[in-house]
């Protein structure tokens, strides 16, 4: 270890997966007090945002917001400001507005206000306010782990962290003078953990849907939610995107899931470069969409 610099790794659960931070400081005092400031970080995050929670900031907006303009916090501004914007540019492929779907496969809580021909565009966001122009539910599972990703990274620079790494469940995120190999796990018979990038300064989130499906209503069903369908795709690719930040990775791997090679000119939008690993026999194939320039090299 250099001198004068001292390291930390510490784990936690949190957002239903296991949040891994280490970090690097000029002294133990600054180290200890970075991990802490990250882990209130994305502990915040989890309350706010979590659909599971009946008293989170988020379920109380899905009750409200369909009758009167509601108040809503930074965080989750925030959220709903990036997840409008990839909607957008995605033609409604990430859509944050389909909780009344998924609460019917099953994946989330009842929704007893729910309706099912809402999309993002029933969204009235304003300055410090969301409203909804019809009843809906908003699910920011596919793309709030990765803000409370990026608050941890915020909070470990303030705090004088001089390089760390967050990764909760495999939206991973990484700054300072360091390469960060990142693998990713593919299932069954011909899974394992696979060497797939090497970041610095920059964000990486994966999704493999296969892993959670289950059997509904006589058929098996993964959150991966067709918007314009309206019904669950069974996938059993393993999507990784490369980004600025872990909350635009996080959403684009949904539109990486749905579009395929269509997503390149959603990627290209926000920065993003994308890796498809498909089953292929008795090995995996790896299918990558242009990298625009991002630090990061296949390994």
């Amino acid at each position: 270890m250099p001198e004068g610099i001292a390291h930390r790794r510490r784990a936690q659960v949190w957002l239903g997966t296991i949040v891994e931070i280490a970090v690097e400081a000029p002294d133990a005092a600054r180290a200890d007090a970075a991990v802490a400031a990250a882990f209130a970080a994305i502990a915040r995050v989890h309350r706010a945002l979590s659909n599971h929670d009946p008293a989170s900031e988020l379920s109380r907006v899905n009750r409200r917001a369909a009758m009167r303009e509601t108040a809503i916090s930074r965080d989750l501004h925030a959220v709903l400001a990036c997840a409008t914007e990839v909607a957008e540019r995605s033609g409604g492929a990430f859509d944050p507005t389909q909780g009344a779907r998924l609460a019917v496969l099953g994946f989330l809580p009842p929704q007893s206000t729910a309706q099912l021909g809402a999309s993002w565009r029933h969204l009235r966001l304003g300055a410090r306010s969301v409203a909804f122009a019809r009843p809906l539910v908003l699910d920011l599972g596919g793309i709030a782990k990765g803000y409370a990703v990026d608050c941890a990274i915020a909070a470990l620079r303030a705090h004088g962290a001089t390089a760390g790494m967050v990764n909760a469940g495999g939206d991973l995120r990484a700054f300072g003078d360091r390469d960060d190999v990142v693998c990713v796990r593919c299932d069954g018979a011909r899974g394992g953990m696979l060497p797939l990038v090497r970041v610095r300064d920059g964000a990486i989130a994966t999704s493999a849907y296969a892993s959670q499906r289950r059997f509904v209503a006589g058929r098996w069903a993964t959150p991966l939610v067709e918007p314009r369908s309206g019904l669950p795709v069974m996938s059993t690719r393993t999507v990784s995107v490369i980004a600025p930040t872990c909350m635009i990775a996080d959403a684009l791997t949904k539109v990486v899931a749905l579009r395929g090679r269509g997503a390149a000119s959603v990627l290209a939008a926000f920065g993003a470069s994308a890796a498809i690993l498909s089953p292929a026999r008795s090995r995996w194939r790896c299918t990558r969409l242009p990298d625009p320039g991002l630090r990061a090299a296949a390994v």
